[in-house]
This record gives C-alpha cells, sequence and structure tokens, in this order.
C-alpha cells in the first residue's frame, strides 16, 4: 500500500532540516512503524514569521516518510497512491482522490459552528465576520459530498462525530493527544499530591495558545475573581499568543504567574504539580488539552462548549459552566475546594486517560488504515 497523507500542519524544508511540530513528527514515526509501507506526507509550507508551539528540527534524510509541501502537484502524487488520508485543508485531497479513483478516508476535526467561530474571531467589521461565515458554510456544505463518498470518516472528538452521523455509515471517533502510557502520572504521585492540597493553595493550571478562541482572558478572569474572592488559590500559565500582553494586565495579583511556552515533556512532569486545569475555550475544537490534562490527573473546570459537555459526559472529572461567564467556573471551583471532592475527580480523570492513552486511540486509526489499504478501492 502506498498511502498519501494529507495534514494541516506547517512544515518547513531547508537546508536539510524538516522544521515541524513535535507531536507530528512523533506520530508520523508511528505511522512508519506500524503501517510498513511507503508514506508520503503533504502539509503547507511554512511561512516566514509563522509560530510552531512546540517547533523541532529533523534530518530530513533520517526520516522514514517522504515529506512535500503543496508546492508539489498533489494530482500526481495521489495518482500513485493505493490510499488517501487526511482532511481538505484547502488541498482538495479528497476531491482529488475521488476523481481519480483512488480510496480515501477523510480525517475531521471541527464542525460547521466552531470552523465559522474560527474563522470569523479575528474580523473586526460585521460585514466581514457576517462574509466570512458565510463563505464558511458553503466550503463545509460542499465538502459534504466528499464525506459521503468517502470510504470511511476519522473523527476527532464528539463534536464532528455526532454532526456526521448522517453523511457517511462508516464512522470512527478517536481522541487525539500526546499523553502515552508512560506520561500517565502515577497513584503514589497522586497521592502525595492530595496529602496536603487542603493545607495550601490550590494550584490552577492553563495551557496552551494565548488566543482568544482559547478563553485565555476569560481564564485570566478566574483566577482573578477567586483571589477577589479569598479562595487560596494560585495560577499559571503557559504557552504563547497574541493575548499575552492583555492577560499580563488583567493578572495584577502576584499569585498570577503568566509564563512563555515549555517543550512539551517539560509540561507533562510540570502538569502533575497542579490540581485542576481551568479552560475556557469558547470554540469546540477537539483540543489535546483535555486528555493531557486527565493524564496529570487534573480534573477541569470550563466553558460547556460541545467538545468539553461530550468529554464531561463520558467522564465526569470536572464541571462545565456557561460559555463567557468566568464567575460561574470561579463558583465552581469554589465548590470543590468545599466539597473536597477533588480526589474523586482526579481519579475520574487518570481513569478515562489510561483508556485513552496516544497508543490505544493511534492504534484505532492504523487499523483502520491497513483494513482500508488491504480492500482497495
Amino acid at each position: 500500500m502506498n498511502l498519501v497523507m494529507i495534514h494541516a500542519n506547517p512544515a518547513g524544508v531547508r537546508d536539510g532540516l524538516l522544521t515541524v511540530d513535535r507531536k507530528f513528527h512523533i506520530g508520523m514515526l508511528r505511522y512508519a512503524d506500524l503501517i510498513h509501507s511507503p508514506i508520503v506526507t503533504v502539509n503547507p509550507p511554512l511561512q516566514d514569521g509563522e509560530m510552531i508551539m512546540d517547533a523541532i528540527e529533523v534530518p530530513i534524510a533520517t526520516l522514514p516518510y517522504r515529506i512535500s509541501t503543496v508546492q508539489t502537484d498533489l494530482r500526481e502524487l495521489i495518482s500513485g497512491a493505493a490510499l488517501v488520508y487526511g482532511g481538505e485543508n484547502n488541498m482538495r485531497g479528497g476531491t482529488i482522490a475521488r476523481e481519480l479513483g483512488v480510496p480515501y478516508i477523510m480525517m475531521l476535526e471541527c464542525d460547521l459552528q466552531t470552523q465559522m467561530t474560527n474563522n470569523a474571531i479575528q474580523v473586526g467589521s460585521i460585514v466581514r465576520k457576517c462574509a466570512r461565515r458565510a463563505r464558511t458554510a458553503l466550503n463545509y456544505f460542499r465538502g459534504i459530498a466528499e464525506m459521503r463518498h468517502a470510504h470511511s470518516l476519522h473523527c476527532n472528538g464528539y463534536p464532528m462525530y455526532e454532526a456526521t452521523k448522517n453523511y457517511n455509515a462508516s464512522r470512527l471517533l478517536y481522541l487525539d493527544s500526546r499523553m502515552s502510557v508512560d506520561m500517565l502520572i502515577g497513584g503514589n504521585e497522586m497521592e502525595v499530591r492530595s496529602a496536603n492540597r487542603y493545607d495550601r493553595p490550590l494550584r490552577l493550571l492553563y495551557s496552551g495558545r494565548y488566543e482568544p478562541l482559547k478563553g485565555t482572558v476569560d481564564a485570566v478572569k478566574v483566577g482573578m475573581e477567586c483571589l477577589r474572592r479569598g479562595l487560596n488559590i494560585e495560577m499559571h500559565f503557559y504557552g504563547q499568543g497574541s493575548q499575552k500582553a492583555k492577560m499580563q494586565s488583567i493578572a495584577t495579583d502576584s499569585r498570577m504567574h503568566i509564563h512563555d511556552a515549555i517543550p512539551y515533556p517539560d509540561l507533562v512532569k510540570l502538569s502533575r504539580t497542579f490540581d485542576l486545569f481551568v479552560c475556557c475555550h469558547i470554540q469546540s475544537d477537539p483540543s489535546c488539552t483535555y486528555l493531557e490534562s486527565f493524564g496529570a490527573g487534573l480534573p477541569i473546570v470550563g466553558y460547556d462548549n460541545r467538545m468539553w459537555r461530550g468529554l464531561l459526559k463520558a467522564s465526569g472529572a470536572g464541571y462545565a459552566s456557561p460559555m463567557g461567564k468566568p464567575t460561574k467556573v470561579v463558583d465552581d471551583i469554589a465548590k470543590l475546594i468545599t466539597a473536597r471532592e477533588l480526589d474523586e475527580l482526579s481519579a475520574r480523570a487518570l481513569e478515562f486517560a489510561k483508556r485513552h492513552t496516544f497508543e490505544i486511540e493511534f492504534q484505532k486509526r492504523v487499523d483502520a488504515l491497513n483494513a482500508a489499504g488491504k480492500a482497495g478501492p
């Protein structure tokens, strides 16, 4: 089987080095190890000044897969493939595969409402916001034909899995994260952390991009409101993005700490020293944040976007508050401190993470790809 994979992750190819997101590269190494066939991955080129949160550089000569940027003729690559895997990502991969009679599996992440939020949030003008939303909706509905004709759909997260139930009978739900078995917090470490939990400040964590879609400003407001109410907390943020200056202007208490992004392996270890993750995402994206927090034994409090709503129902490891109301998140934090149920929620978070580790979720997709490749057109 010759597999062409289409990804949204930007890739930089220069002077014999590949610059790409660490998670993407680790995933591709695993694909190459388990699929045992030639793999070509097609990525958009990394633009000058474009940021990658956890970037690494890898010698191209050492890659067990071939990487191509969109300047390459995608049609030529797909014409020689036995199977195409990936989202549309404005590259028309599914459309081209369908035209050439090559089976394709669509990897889908964001439902229509999330896409519309993503594409319009940075635009100030109401007219332009409406235009972007309309264009997003039109592209989405055009893509439904490709969903219907796909070999199958791989849906990352609950919102997209639910949104596509009428388009294709062959769907796979997976929960994406970087949390492998060896990264999970141990039981003894959980016990040590909880032993003195109520004799010290409750440690709140946010990690990820400092962008409006991630609700980072509201997360800062959550911490500040906790302190205003006299709750014994401290809060730390790890990330990068356009909202950092605004976050710093609001976080005026010395118990609020806004840090730069750190490498993911360091973040995993650091997360285990916290008690609770604050997630005020206003989009329903299938963020890795959820499972990675669970893997550190951290319950989540935050906004009831559709992804967290589904995950909360499945795990029972936290609380969901109305969108755009940080004071309601603080109510839940105060309730957790008073009721002393954090130990129970931490255990639920970890148990869910154990059932959905990187290895388990990844193997689902690998098995589906191998089966599709054997079946042929």
